[in-house]
């Protein structure tokens, strides 16, 4: 008698830990449930929103509507007769049936590749359309390429004028400088002649 009266206390607390373990586990399972695992992966950066901000906006001709921005970054120093890429960035502020663009190398300048852009159809809102110009300056100065955006919207048609300055070298012409002046730089005086020996 004495013997079950002793097991009966010690099989409850048995029981009671048993029990507890087990809500414990369930517990701790629900909140695995409830709370999915995240994988560790950095989110990846929107690579278009930070070309983005590596670029500079094209200056605009006439006054600014919003509806077309034209943005450029160079990918290089200019060096007179070594090749340079202007990454572009054309991105439609409102909604439009088709928009290109096409560009011209102003004096100074050579254009080799990227005269102009495929016509995109239907480009969506504020989403940039990327292209890629290849120029060679020919001399040291202050160049532009002019670009020319040409879009249909579903009311009208519209032609956007915007400039890209291009510093090459120290940013001036030796030939523009003598154009400014209005004169032919001087030529070298002769050399004076050997004076005569006393004999």
């Amino acid at each position: 008698m004495r013997n079950l009266r002793y097991e009966f206390p010690v099989a409850t607390v048995l029981v009671v830990m048993l029990v507890a373990l087990n809500g414990c586990g369930k517990a701790e399972h629900a909140a695995s449930v409830a709370q999915p695992v995240r994988p560790a992966v950095k989110k990846a950066h929107d690579a278009a929103a930070l070309a983005l901000s590596n670029m500079v906006s094209a200056v605009r001709s006439g006054k600014s509507s919003g509806d077309i921005e034209l943005k450029f970054d160079l990918r290089g120093r200019p060096v007179v007769g070594e090749s340079v890429d202007i990454d572009l960035a054309l991105i439609p502020g409102t909604e439009l049936d088709r928009v290109y663009a096409i560009f011209q190398a102003g004096d100074g300048l050579q254009l080799t590749k990227g005269g102009k852009t495929a016509e995109i159809a239907h480009p969506p809102v504020e989403v940039p359309i990327s292209h890629t110009l290849t120029i060679v300056p020919q001399r040291d100065g202050v160049f532009y390429v002019s670009a020319v955006v040409l879009a249909d919207s579903p009311t009208e048609s519209v032609t956007r004028s915007f400039s890209i300055p291009l510093v090459v070298g120290d940013g001036t012409s030796a030939a523009a400088d003598g154009a400014q002046s209005g004169s032919a730089a001087p030529a070298p005086a002769p050399a004076p002649a050997p004076a005569a020996q006393a004999h």
